[in-house]
């Protein structure tokens, strides 16, 4: 048994290779040397592998705006070359998707058979890419995640940093998810590849939705429990107050019973992990 993690070096590739260290999995990674969008780079690629999970994303939501060519091609046609790949040599592959593959106008938690409907650059080629590695490789799994933070750039991290720069840091109050951790993700991937489950689309989020005010706010009173405090002032704004180039869906809480039901696991809520993210400061 090996493992293949394309995009090993990125924020979740790094938490994929730990959780396969930890459980004693051999695996392998790449990242930049191994050009995902190159039919004839992926087919040289000559490690053997048993299981694959594609941590490989273009993840820029607002560069994707101006960049869609290159994200689609990182997004969809990686996606579908990493199938390709799994289905020529008979391993299981599970590919990591997004929900911004939603509009956001729910109210209720988004079911894996939800209509999709993206809004941004970002969700369309997210999307084109669950629906090339499905075609392509139909025994294989989609888990789509959503505000994904661990060791490297993300939410927590911008916080904590414009806490200690600003005197006063606003953040959006109506755009509402479930925040997830690397390391429960990743730890959830490895058992879905490693499982009987049947083949499809699933959800994987820490439990409880918040928005990202909610979110910068619990990232502050866990500093503050640690010792560490900050003179600035938080400030719940809307998204028209502040605009970016690509549109966030307002609702982005993902249901995530079928990826429990199937795992027989209970995903923590968010706020237990941020005691991880902060163990690694």
């Amino acid at each position: 048994m090996r493992f293949w993690v394309p995009g090993g070096r990125g924020m979740l590739g790094k938490a994929v290779r730990q959780e396969l260290t930890a459980r004693g999995l051999d695996h392998v990674e790449t990242d930049t040397n191994v050009d995902l969008t190159d039919a004839a780079a992926v087919d040289a690629f000559a490690e053997p592998f048993t299981h694959v999970i594609n941590c490989a994303a273009f993840t820029g939501v607002d560069a994707c705006e101006s960049r869609e060519a290159e994200a689609r091609a990182v997004n969809a046609e990686g996606a579908y070359q990493v199938a390709r790949a799994a289905r020529a040599r008979g391993a299981v592959a599970v590919h990591v998707s997004t929900d911004y593959v939603f509009p956001g106008d729910a109210k209720e938690p988004y079911a894996t058979d939800a209509a999709t409907g993206p809004l941004s650059a970002y969700g369309r080629t997210k999307l084109e890419g669950e629906q090339r590695f499905l075609a392509e490789l139909p025994a294989g799994y989609v888990v789509r995640t959503s505000w994904l933070f661990g060791d490297g750039p993300c939410f927590p991290a911008t916080v904590r940093r414009l806490l200690a720069e600003r005197s006063e840091v606003r953040i959006v109050d109506d755009q509402t998810g479930r925040p997830t951790w690397a390391g429960d993700l990743a730890s959830a991937l490895v058992s879905l590849a490693l499982s009987s489950a049947a083949p499809g689309i699933y959800h994987c989020a820490n439990a409880e939705p918040v928005t990202w005010y909610g979110f910068a706010q619990a990232i502050r009173e866990a500093d503050a429990a640690r010792g560490r405090h900050y003179d600035a002032t938080l400030r719940p704004i809307t998204t028209d107050q502040y605009p970016t180039p690509a549109r966030r869906p307002a609702w982005s809480v993902l249901d995530t019973t079928k990826l429990e039901h199937a795992l027989g696991i209970t995903l923590r809520p968010w706020r237990e992990t941020l005691a991880d993210y902060m163990a690694l400061k």
